[in-house]
Formats: structure tokens, C-alpha cells, sequence
């Protein structure tokens, strides 16, 4: 990974590492010290990878390992949906790159897939400023480029293994590119024209799903995001529940 070759779009500033224990850690740490949204950390391995609920994240060099700053001027809850902001600009950037040869589906809340298996797991944290204020975020995003796990909780596959080969570079430039074009519609349109993109990639809608929950499980079928980003599921009976957190299983 050369430094000269990763193009980024005007008000993106590149932090490029060889190693580091965390990318979301490094970004963190720029934050602290006042950087500015548009921050982006790259590594070629992390030592401390870790997804969504503290599991460990496999880092080989070869994949794709990237932490984005932002600083919205909104609150935590409106910020958080910046997730499917960027789900969408890397399956977009995905797509570009493999020519159209690889088209990922988005599934709820920020994982992509591709022929049932994951490719790209998203993971968003955020800082407050004076109660529910947004200070930043931090949203890391790390795809299978070169390798994937065998040993995953869920299958998973690269975009080697699908044979379309990228270059890691082209892929951080591509994908910040889009985070680029998406960002201005969201500040100026808010989460509509977003939910419309990730739905058109929805994984799993209108198929059974399970939701495991905190304190119970639910089974129904996935029928799609509400307004705000939540998981609507529909019970046989009807009735429908609006999922803000949780894990889902589709059948395979």
C-alpha cells in the first residue's frame, strides 16, 4: 500500500500505518487530539481487530482495514444511521472496483454479503458532546479482499475467492469517493435517499428471519427499514416489531 497512489477527495486526510492495534482505536486517538472529520486511518494488519460486541477480527495483510472520523452536527441517534451510509458507498465501491463482476447486498445493521457469505463487516463508535450531542464518530469498515476466515462464526468469503482480485488502493479510493458523494445528500436530504439505496441492496427482505434481542428471541419475516433505520419484522399474525439493535439469522 503506497501512499501515492490512494486518491482521496477534497476534505478526506489519509493516516496510513503498516500496523496498528486497531484502526477504530487509531481514529479514536486522532479525535482525542482534535482531528477533523474526514479523517481516514488504513493499516495493512491490525494486532486488535475486533468487530461488532468485542469479537476478534481476523487481519492478514491483504485485506482492507479502514476507520473513518466524522463530526456531524446532529444528534447520536440521527448519527448512527450514517452506518447505512456507509454500507452502501462500499458495496458501491465494491461494485465499481470488480467491474460489476461482484455486487454486494447490505445486510441489517452493517455487514455486506455476497452469495450468503459475509465480505464486509462495518463497526460504528461515538463520542458525546454535552449529553446527546454528537462530538465524533468513528466508523471502521474492513473488507475480504485478499483472504477471509475459515473459522468465522458465519461463512464468509474475499474477493479473491470469487475471483475478482482488486487492489486494495483502488478500493480505499473508490470507497471514500463514494462516502464523498453520499454525505452532502444525507446532510442536505437526511436518511430518506440513503434508506432508498441500502433497501435496493437489502439482504434477506421479504425471507424468514430470526432476531435474537437482549431478553427474547423473535421470528418472522424481514420486511424492511422504517424511517429511522430500524429492522421492521412481521409475525405471521401480523403484527409487526421495530428492531433497533439485535442480531439476525437469516435460513440459509
Amino acid at each position: 500500500m503506497a501512499l501515492r497512489t490512494i486518491r482521496l477527495p477534497e476534505g478526506f486526510t489519509l493516516h496510513e500505518l503498516e500496523a496498528v492495534d486497531s484502526t477504530n482505536e487509531e481514529a479514536k486517538r486522532l479525535a482525542d487530539k482534535g482531528a477533523q472529520s474526514g479523517a481516514l486511518v488504513i493499516a495493512r494488519t491490525q494486532t486488535s481487530g475486533r468487530g461488532r460486541r468485542g469479537r476478534a477480527w481476523s487481519s492478514p495483510v491483504g485485506n482492507l482495514y479502514s476507520s473513518l472520523l466524522l463530526r456531524p452536527t446532529c444528534s447520536l441517534a440521527e448519527a448512527a444511521r450514517l452506518t447505512f451510509l456507509i454500507a452502501v458507498a462500499m458495496a458501491e465501491a465494491v461494485e465499481t472496483v470488480t467491474g460489476g463482476m461482484v455486487r454486494p447486498d447490505c445486510k441489517w445493521p452493517n455487514d455486506l454479503m455476497v452469495n450468503d457469505r459475509k465480505i464486509c463487516g462495518i463497526l460504528l463508535e461515538s463520542a458525546s458532546n454535552q449529553g446527546s450531542a454528537t462530538d465524533y464518530l468513528v466508523i471502521g469498515a474492513g473488507v475480504n479482499v485478499a483472504f477471509f476466515p475459515d473459522d468465522a462464526e458465519r461463512p464468509a468469503t474475499s474477493l479473491a475467492a470469487l475471483g475478482s482480485p482488486v487492489s486494495v488502493t483502488d478500493l480505499i479510493s473508490t470507497y471514500v469517493a463514494r462516502v464523498a458523494h453520499w454525505l452532502p445528500i444525507w446532510e442536505q436530504d437526511g436518511f430518506a435517499p440513503i434508506r432508498e439505496a441500502w433497501l435496493a441492496r437489502g439482504y434477506g427482505i421479504g425471507k424468514p428471519v430470526v432476531a435474537r434481542l437482549t431478553e427474547r428471541e423473535l421470528q418472522g419475516t424481514f420486511v424492511g427499514l422504517d424511517e429511522g433505520g430500524e429492522l421492521i419484522l412481521r409475525e405471521d399474525s401480523g403484527f409487526e416489531h421495530r428492531i433497533g439493535a439485535g442480531e439476525v439469522f437469516f435460513a440459509a
